[in-house]
């Protein structure tokens, strides 16, 4: 591994310790460094148990790229902080970055979708501490695409959470709870059936997949669930 990789992000670090009160133009190339600083930390702890260094050595390494993490993490939610100060007529045309330029590697759009990220970041402290805690539980790095992957499970966690509810809300009794069987047995089933099945698994599972048409064939068209009972 280069060490100035990682020296060069430290010694910015220690030398400014009122690095956040620089401006964005100055934060910019100090995400920079921190982002190559942290990659090359993370290499590194990725062979530590490999190299030929004692464990106070090995402790101290971790401790740089934890650092070098936390410090990184700092910078971008500072960064996204400022950026929400901007003007809307001073940023980057358009509220996010598509696919399409994503894909095409378009510099403009690579700017904006890193000043969104840090924005996110700047919005969700929160998860930010989570992500450093168990980075330290798993002698492990905090990086920024741990936190952006929290942040979106957890508003995974909230939609459903929130289409439960609404459901809930909706439905009534037996229906619910019929409806949340369904569901619950919805997600447990593949996608695809498996391949090459020996003759007797094929039976096997033939015969569960029939029982459950065979309980769910009143659903098949409209006309025939309107003549269940309770139903207009």
């Amino acid at each position: 591994m280069n060490e100035n990789k990682t020296e060069v992000f430290q010694e910015l670090i220690k030398r400014s310790p009122n690095f956040l009160d620089r401006p964005l133009a100055e934060l910019l190339p100090m995400r920079f460094m921190g982002e190559v600083a942290v990659n090359a930390y993370r290499g590194l702890i990725a062979r530590l148990d490999d190299l030929p260094l004692s464990l106070e050595e090995k402790e101290s390494r971790l401790r740089d790229g934890q650092d070098a993490g936390r410090a990184l993490l700092t910078i971008e939610a500072r960064i996204g902080e400022l950026y929400k100060a901007i003007p809307d007529r001073m940023k980057p045309k358009g509220s996010s970055v598509t696919k399409k330029e994503e894909i095409a590697g378009d510099n403009k759009s690579a700017k904006r979708k890193h000043f969104e990220q840090a924005k996110i970041i700047s919005e969700h402290p929160a998860e930010v501490e989570e992500v450093i805690k168990e980075a330290e539980e798993n002698e492990d790095i905090p990086t920024k695409t741990a936190v952006l992957n929290k942040i979106a499970y957890k508003k995974e966690l909230a939609r459903q959470k929130d289409k439960r509810e609404k459901t809930q809300f909706e439905m009534k009794g037996e229906a619910f709870i019929y409806y949340t069987k369904l569901e619950q047995a919805l997600s447990f089933i593949p996608t695809t059936p498996p391949c090459d099945l020996m003759e007797k698994d094929y039976l096997r599972i033939k015969a569960i997949a029939l029982l459950i048409i065979k309980r769910l064939e009143v659903f098949q068209d409209g006309t025939t669930t309107k003549s269940l009972p309770g139903t207009n």
